[in-house]
């Protein structure tokens, strides 16, 4: 076997691996087509080192195979090099080498996944001075070779005028495309304007079903959106996943979901009051330090509706709130209610 031949059985055994063995197999192949120079060879084999698919994890080894495969002017070696640089992850953090390996290898392949991130480089000013017209440039060019990534963004940018004419018919055309290659960002935009009837005809249905798939997916944003529908009342809030919301509170705007849906579990509004799940979903917008979540917990400990001890940490409600800024109105309120018990 010369040493194409082994990069192409091996490449072949490791993308349709059914089992630990083809893997094993995969491995052996490449890394010796790796050994004899094959630079997409060492690319493959890096990423394999880098994740921990068919070879142990060590993204050292990686950096390794990725710069002896960049060294030969391989597009992908030269991009999976450059994540890492961005990053600083296994190697030293350097943006300008990164912003120089990308643009390379877009010279070299015209690969749209490359000229969809040389578009955000330039737009984040990336080891590179931000050039907003550049980056357009290369997005658009990017999404007519077929980058996913670049549809997503060029339909958002359509969607909401942000840099481009608003154009919600381009724009819903852009998200279909992209949301049915799962990308979550316009699975989560077509959903919005499902909801809202834009460009087409308005379907709560079709936007449920479009944050639930980004969803399952595990994006952030989708089940804030959908916790939101829940606590206006427009979906059942039995039809969201409680766990899922609490796990991706963290993410932007999810915390706000977290607060309506305590509140109506404590008011009983679209389902049975349940003080427990109450506080557990104020108990976990206070852990991002959420004013309106830790006020409520804070209610509800002094009424007695909720425990103020929570897996062995006690929760010191009036320091937390005089912490983030409540007035003394609020903290008198507080005291009142105190009062009343």
């Amino acid at each position: 076997m010369n040493v194409e031949e082994k990069f192409n059985e091996g490449f072949r055994l490791y993308t349709e691996a059914g089992d630990a063995g083809d893997l094993e197999k995969a491995f052996a192949l490449l890394t010796e087509a790796a050994d004899e120079g094959h630079a997409l060879a060492q690319d493959i084999l890096g990423n394999m080192y880098e994740d921990g698919d068919g070879a142990p994890l060590d993204i050292c080894k990686a950096v390794q195979l990725y710069e002896k495969s960049a060294k030969q002017e391989c597009p992908p070696g030269m991009y999976d090099l450059a994540l890492l640089l961005m990053d600083g992850h296994g190697i030293d953090r350097d943006e300008s080498r990164a912003f120089s390996l990308v643009k390379r290898a877009v010279e070299l392949a015209q690969d749209p996944d490359h000229m969809f991130m040389l578009s955000v480089m330039y737009h984040h000013g990336t080891g590179v001075k931000a050039d907003e017209n550049i980056a357009t440039t290369l997005l658009m060019r990017a999404e007519k070779l077929g980058s996913i990534d670049a549809k997503a963004n060029l339909g958002a940018m359509y969607l909401s005028g942000e840099g481009r004419v608003k154009d919600h018919k381009k724009a819903f055309q852009l998200l279909r495309e992209a949301a049915d290659n799962d990308d979550c960002s316009a699975l989560c935009n077509l959903a919005l304007m499902y909801e809202n009837g834009l460009s087409t005809k308005q379907d709560l249905e079709e936007a449920v079903s479009c944050y639930r798939k980004a969803a399952m997916l595990g994006y952030p944003p989708a089940f804030y959106h959908l916790g939101v529908l829940a606590g206006e009342g427009s979906i059942p809030v039995e039809d969201i996943d409680p766990v899922g919301l609490l796990k991706t509170a963290g993410a932007d705007g999810n915390i706000d979901a977290l607060y309506k849906l305590g509140v109506m579990y404590y008011d009983g509004n679209g389902v049975d009051p349940d003080l427990e799940m109450s506080a557990q979903y104020f108990r976990a917008g206070s852990e991002f330090e959420n004013p309106e979540c830790m006020y409520n917990l804070g209610i509800m400990i002094i009424r007695g509706e909720a425990n103020e001890e929570y897996e062995d940490e006690a929760y010191d409600y009036s320091e937390r709130i005089t912490a983030v800024g409540f007035s003394e109105e609020v903290e008198e309120k507080l005291i009142r209610e105190a009062a009343k018990m």
